[in-house]
Order: C-alpha cells, then structure tokens, then sequence
C-alpha cells in the first residue's frame, strides 16, 4: 500500500472516530465505556502497527492491538462509570442523612448569640435511662455516662 492510499485511510477513520463522538445516545456525547474504548483501541492499534512493523507484520499486529486496546479500553471506562456512581449515592446517602439530623438544624443568622435553652429536670420512666447532659448548640440531651457529644464530638454540660 503506498503512502497516498494510507493517509486517505486514516483520514476516513478519523473522519469516521470524530463523527461518532459528536453524537451519541440522547446527543450527550460518549459515555465513560465508549470513551474508554475509542481510546483504547486507537492506542492499542498503535502500539500493535509498531510491534507488527518489527516483527513484518504490521497489518496483523495493528488488528490486534486495536482488539486488544479496545477490550481493556471498554473495561476501564466502564470500571469509572462505576466509581463515579458510587461516589455519586455516597454523596446523596450522606446528603440525606445530614439532613435528617438534628445537629444540622439551622443556626442563627449572623452570630447573634442564643439563649441558653432552659430545662426542667428530667422525670425518670421505669427501664429508661435519665438524659442529665446536653449539647448546648444542638439542644440534644445525653445520659450522665457521656462526656462528648457522639455526633459532633462537643463537650456536654449539665442540664441546669
């Protein structure tokens, strides 16, 4: 294959490569595995034309780097799809999980200072512990046996 019918086939296949990564499912584009994939097989076709050429077979070697990269291209770009949805609902669980807690209530505006909440001693039920000490920025009340604030890990004080 001479020199001119070459570089016409790698310009169809570039042509065609950057056709396919214009568009894509919903027109977004390349997802993670495709990206991946295109990538990979482009690299591994490459490296293969290169180890091909040493050994006198560059079109064989070319085919199988491209299958090679392309198996391996898939693989990572799908293994970071998954990482970037795991990180995604750990975000969202912790999201949702701050804000059904109470510590994360909102706090005054501009640093007024707050009343310290006052308490009435605590009326003991049969089989449950009496809360003796409490958070004073969150207003959660704790048994005598803690010294810290479990959530936030503040100094707790007596209820007065």
């Amino acid at each position: 294959m001479d020199h001119f019918k070459k570089s016409r086939l790698w310009a169809f296949i570039l042509i065609i490569t950057f056709t396919g990564c214009a568009s894509g499912a919903g027109g977004m584009g390349l997802g993670e595995r495709e990206t991946g994939a295109l990538l990979g097989s482009g690299m591994g076709a490459g490296l293969g034309a290169i180890i091909g050429n040493q050994t006198g077979h560059a079109g064989a070697g070319t085919a199988i780097g491209a299958g090679a990269g392309l198996l391996a291209g898939a693989l990572a770009g799908e293994a970071s799809r998954r990482q970037k949805e795991n990180t995604k609902k750990e975000i969202r669980e912790e999201l949702m999980q701050q804000q059904y807690q109470g510590q994360y209530a909102p706090q005054p505006y501009g640093g007024v200072p707050q009343q310290q909440p006052q308490y009435a001693p605590p009326q003991p039920q049969p089989g449950q512990e009496i809360h003796t000490k409490y958070n004073p920025r969150t207003g959660q009340t704790f048994p005598e046996r803690f010294k810290y604030d479990p959530n936030t890990g503040e100094e707790l004080q007596y209820l007065r």
